[in-house]
């Protein structure tokens, strides 16, 4: 069957499609299958699409969509291919170059270690007095006590001879792990990965200087089965799931990885190691390891330590015989992407307090003092990604991501100057401030009534509520931006925002008060992650994100798990201390203290608004 796909910019694509196939499962393989969240059981209506001609099947009889689906209309993840068709999709696409960007690997201040050697070497042919074996051959001519891995052995007769016996050697540790045809001694490199629930984001590293030279994101190809982590692990719970999730990553990791060789010019063969983070999930899910533990208390990884494993245990797109350095994890809910900020950020070298905050589905948070090092994961959940929010979106064209609330007027910025089409989670925060200092929310999180000294203002004529009985805030009425639909903000929206930030200040609390500090002690705080390129510091600051510490403190750092995941593919020094941290940091579980609750309560409300 041919489904034909119109969207966003009027762009076409054509897919093929067997007969009774799942729509959403047909557009996620062609990467068009952005805006699930509930891992298709029909729950979220984020992946609804619209039906211009042909026909689809409903999954189970008597599925009844109406409350998301308008009569030309139909849930990708519950319709059933039947015959040649035409779809909208009106979500826009997650703009993962907006959140990658070429990391600095602390200025050069760590000299880079290329653990590879390269050997160019010109051989005598063999002869019928010469039948010295291929391997022999190349092995005489290397350093003493040189090993080779079986896996060089299969291309090696045909490399050999078609490159007239002129050919570079790649030795690591000591093994040879590579024949190459020709001069590629300046050839080498490696690539940072770093795998998040939402995004992954990839770098390649010239290894001869150390420094990044290419960047390349994805959506995470994971994410159609769900928008956090708990929905991973239910999708991974059998071997079948556990395989698809791991096929998804690698596959889409590699795609990405031929993407960049194209763009440079390189061969995958000349790519001879990687640094992968992500958190404890993620890291189980791209090694194919069962994650079912991390759902359930005790909450217990499968492994912690650190992982080097040779690139063809996971079939990555690159020197098969090269290696990946999986870093290592804390705990069951803070990885080795948070590890990763700690190496970038050196908590341990810094005077004073520090705090860093890596906010996404699991909001990571750490504390550095004196020789101390203490570690939470806040179960924030999706909303800072614009999931779980009546007309949320990630951050891609169309996307609200700014918001103002002045002169009675609202003003939106809009990803791609493109008509709105929803809220991704910087606008999200945006807005929540906005009316929380317009005084149309109240400190709990109400909107207000008639009746209350703040309803007498102009903006509160867009205050309303919907047929479901939920008060919300229209920022585009259809039509005033272009815009196909009312852009509202639901009372509901508004609490999911609440639950993510307490979560966040909570945790931030409780490693405060497991070090005896408090928040006026705090010399700075560092934001990491991309979402902290776009936020806007003093509207979180203003929300109670990062309760009681002022705005100048807090400093964005970009992707600091790939700068210091960076640090550790250049340097083995720093990948030993990444090790010798993993051990040392404490890790705080936030769902078994007893201030938790009570701080996280007191964190859902609003702080007394102190804008003008």
């Amino acid at each position: 069957m041919n489904i034909e796909v119109i969207s966003t910019g009027n762009r076409r694509q054509m897919l093929q499609a067997d007969p009774g196939e799942n729509l959403m499962e047909c557009l996620n393989k062609a990467g068009l299958m952005e805006g699930s969240e509930c891992g298709g059981r029909g729950v979220c209506g984020k992946c609804v699409v619209k039906v211009l001609s042909g026909s689809f099947a409903p999954m189970k009889e008597g599925d009844d969509h109406n409350r998301f689906c308008k009569e030309d209309e139909v849930l990708s993840c519950r319709a059933l291919v039947q015959t040649d068709a035409v779809i909208e999709i009106g979500y826009g696409r997650d703009d993962v170059s907006r959140k990658v960007h070429l990391p600095k690997l602390a200025e050069g201040a760590v000299p880079a270690e290329n653990p590879v050697s390269k050997y160019y070497i010109e051989l005598e042919k063999p002869t019928l007095r010469d039948q010295l074996s291929d391997i022999e051959r190349i092995l005489a001519q290397l350093p003493r006590k040189t090993t080779f891995a079986p896996g060089v052995l299969k291309d090696l007769p045909s490399v050999l001879r078609q490159a007239d016996f002129k050919v570079t050697c790649a030795v690591m540790d000591g093994e040879l792990i590579s024949v190459e045809p020709g001069d590629t001694t300046k050839e080498s490199y490696g690539f940072i990965i770093d795998i998040g629930t939402t995004t992954v984001a990839m770098y390649l590293v010239d290894m001869n200087t150390g420094k990044p030279i290419d960047a390349q994101g994805l959506a995470n190809p994971q994410r159609v089965y769900g928008a956090d982590v708990l929905s991973r692990i239910t999708a991974a719970n059998t071997p079948e799931g556990l395989k698809k999730l791991q096929t998804l990553v690698v596959e889409g990791i590699s795609e990405a990885m031929e993407t960049v060789y194209k763009r440079r010019g390189i061969s995958a063969k000349t790519v001879y190691s990687a640094v992968v983070v992500g958190n404890t999930t993620m890291s189980h899910l791209f090694m194919g390891v069962q994650p079912d533990n991390l759902a359930m208390a005790p909450f217990v990884p499968a492994y912690r330590p650190s992982i080097t494993m040779k690139a063809h245990r996971v079939g990555l797109n690159m020197q098969q015989e090269g290696v990946i350095h999986v870093l290592a994890n804390i705990s069951g809910y803070v990885g080795s992407d948070t590890l990763g900020v700690a190496m970038a950020t050196k908590p341990w070298e810094q005077k004073g307090v520090s705090i860093g905050v890596d906010i996404g589905t699991n909001g990571e948070i750490f504390l550095g003092y004196k020789g101390w090092l203490l570690t939470c994961s806040a179960a924030a959940g999706p909303a800072f990604e614009g999931a779980h929010i009546e007309m949320g979106m990630r951050a891609g064209e169309g996307a609200i991501e700014k918001v103002s609330l002045r002169d009675d007027k609202v003003t939106l910025g809009v990803i791609g100057k493109a008509a709105p089409q929803g809220i991704c989670g910087s606008g999200l925060i945006d807005v929540v401030a906005e009316l929380v200092w317009t005084g149309l929310l109240n400190k709990r999180g109400a909107f207000v009534n008639e009746g209350d000294a703040a309803f007498d203002q102009p903006l509160a004529s867009r205050l309303r509520t919907n047929e479901a009985g939920i008060r919300e805030f229209v920022l585009a009425y259809a039509g005033e931006y272009k815009n196909a639909k009312d852009i509202v903000i639901t009372q509901k929206d508004i609490r999911e925002l609440q639950l993510a930030k307490a979560a966040i200040a909570a945790g931030i609390e409780i490693l405060l008060k497991e070090a005896s500090l408090d928040s006026s002690k705090v010399d700075r705080c560092f934001l990491a992650g991309a979402f902290g390129n776009y936020l806007d510091r003093e509207k979180a600051c203003a929300l109670g994100l990062f309760p009681g510490i002022p705005v100048e403190k807090v400093i964005p750092v970009g992707n600091a798990a790939a700068e210091g995941a960076g640090l550790c593919l250049i340097s083995e020094a720093q990948r030993k201390m990444s090790d010798r941290m993993a051990k040392f940091v404490k890790p705080v579980e936030l769902s078994t203290h007893p201030d938790f609750n009570t701080l996280w309560i007191r964190a859902l409300n609003f702080p007394k608004p102190v804008k003008d």
